[in-house]
Parts: structure tokens; sequence; C-alpha cells
């Protein structure tokens, strides 16, 4: 199958993804020498980057990309206002997490997880989150604990949902259509575990 440009942009989404989960792993782990609620604020900031470039990565499959530039949807860049707007175009727009084995070079047993590691309400939790480590507050707050400095990073919090993400997309498709969808291996062993993206064709629909 030819490789499109839908392809292309959705394996570099997926590259981005892997960039910033390594990210706050390093981060979480000591590596960057910031200080700690630094620390915190750039894995969070990470977190909400990864939210978006999720929310983006359903665009891109089920949008064609010339029609992005001119339509109302194309020009959203929040997570929760994208996958609101699909969620009222589309009804399986969100990828899906999901386990199998090759039977052979054309066919590929998959089931969903279940549960999924991280749903799309999850992610629209987790999206709201990141807006309290990402602004210094207002000043009512400011002069109720002006001596206060929060220096609590909870890694297992942020490792937690980090985790959730890669497990969502480790391999995952997304409905296109009843019968086309988009396969996406984050790491693929075979070709130095760069990502692996292709449009198959499902047995039966969704």
């Amino acid at each position: 199958m030819a490789i499109t440009k839908q392809h292309v942009l959705y394996a570099q989404l997926m590259e981005e993804v892997k960039i910033r989960l390594s990210c706050i792993e390093a981060a979480v782990q000591g590596r960057t020498g910031f200080p700690t609620p630094v620390v915190r604020e750039f894995c969070y900031l990470q977190l909400r980057f990864l939210c978006e470039l999720i929310a983006l990565s359903c665009l891109v499959a089920h949008c064609d990309i010339k029609s992005l530039q001119s339509h109302h949807t194309g020009k959203a860049y929040s997570a929760d206002d994208i996958l609101g707007r699909l969620s009222k175009l589309r009804p399986h727009f969100y990828p899906f997490a999901w386990k199998g084995d090759r039977a052979n070079a054309l066919h590929l047993h998959m089931a969903v997880l279940k549960p999924q590691p991280l749903p799309k309400d999850e992610l629209l939790v987790l999206y709201g989150k990141t807006h309290r480590f990402l602004h210094r507050g207002n000043i009512r707050k400011l002069l109720s604990s002006p001596t206060s400095i929060d220096l609590e990073i909870k890694v297992p919090e942020i490792m937690g949902w980090a985790q959730k993400i890669n497990d969502q997309l480790e391999r995952h498709t997304i409905n296109i259509n009843d019968r086309q969808l988009i396969v996406c291996i984050l790491r693929n062993r075979d070709d130095h575990n760069r990502v692996q993206v292709a449009t198959a064709e499902a047995a039966q629909p969704p």
C-alpha cells in the first residue's frame, strides 16, 4: 500500500509522542538539572502536549488534510475543543488500544483491550488537570499564602498518566469508517523501534 501524506503526518505526531514521554522519564529521574517546582511544571507541560497530540492525530486520521486549512475544526488547537467537535462528527474517532498477533503477511488478529488504558473522558480529565500546574495563579491566592511554595512532584501520579498514554498508543487503531481503519504501532521492533502506520480493512464493522 502506498504511503500517503496522512500516514507520514500521523507517524510524525506519534514520533513526537515518544519524545515527550522520554522527556518526562528523564525529568522525574532528575536528569534535567531543573529545580523541583520546574520539574513538575515541565512534566505537566509534556502531558498537556501529549493530550493535544492525541487530539491532533484523531483529526489527521479523520479529515482530508487539505480541507483542514479552511474548516473550522482544523483551526482548533486545544484537546477538549478538537475531541468535542470530532465526537459530534464521527462515533468512532478516538484511538483504540489493542493486542494481537500477525496471522500472515496480510492479516492481523486484533482484540480491543478492556478496559482501555486511557479512554477519551479520562484524557480530558488529565487535560483539565494540567491547567493548575502551568499557571502561577492570581493575586488572591498569592496573598493567602505568600511564603508557601509547593515542592511536591508526585512522581507516581505523573508516571501513571504517562504510562496510560503509552499503553493507549503502543498498539492502536482509529476507525475511519465502517471498514477502513488506521493501524499504528508506536515502536516497531523490526524497524529500529520507529513508528509504523498503515491503513487496513476490518473483517467486520466496529
